[in-house]
């Protein structure tokens, strides 16, 4: 079980919290838009937040990401990322698919492991549901404000 606490600054800053009842951990995160994404561009954002679900390290991770949407549903994002705490890079992956306004179904690659991903959307919150290395059931549970 994991809990993200977010909130939207402007239209390219957020930032928050990250709270991990396992280990009683409190992670600031945070995420900055440098580029908007166009049809021919993608997003790219740098961001803070915990290094969760990466199963070789723990701690926070720092990234710089590149997203982009095509056609209708479909979503792509590829990042590298580097946690401090076990010198690590890693270059998690992810590919979105929004099957309506509320649900949403992701295939996240964390480095090492895929993840597959549901989340529904319920005014500002979300809960995802997430087969941690497509075995281990979890819950997260997101709150913007």
């Amino acid at each position: 079980m994991e809990f993200f606490v977010v909130r939207r600054i402007n239209s390219d800053l957020r930032v928050g919290a990250e709270f991990r009842p396992e280990d009683r951990r409190l992670v600031p995160t945070w995420n900055y838009r440098l580029i908007n994404a166009t049809d021919t561009i993608p997003e790219v954002a740098i961001g803070q937040s915990t290094a969760w679900p990466s199963s070789k390290t723990d701690g926070s991770a720092y990234s710089l990401s590149i997203a982009q949407t095509f056609g209708d549903a479909w979503s792509a994002y590829l990042s590298a990322s580097y946690a401090p705490n076990g010198d690590l890079w890693q270059m998690p992956a992810g590919l979105n698919y929004r099957i309506s306004d509320q649900w949403s179904t992701r295939a996240m690659w964390d480095g090492s492991n895929l993840h597959p991903v549901l989340t529904h959307q319920h005014e500002n919150m979300s809960y995802s549901f997430l087969l941690l290395g497509g075995t281990d059931p979890t819950l997260t549970v997101a709150f913007g404000f």
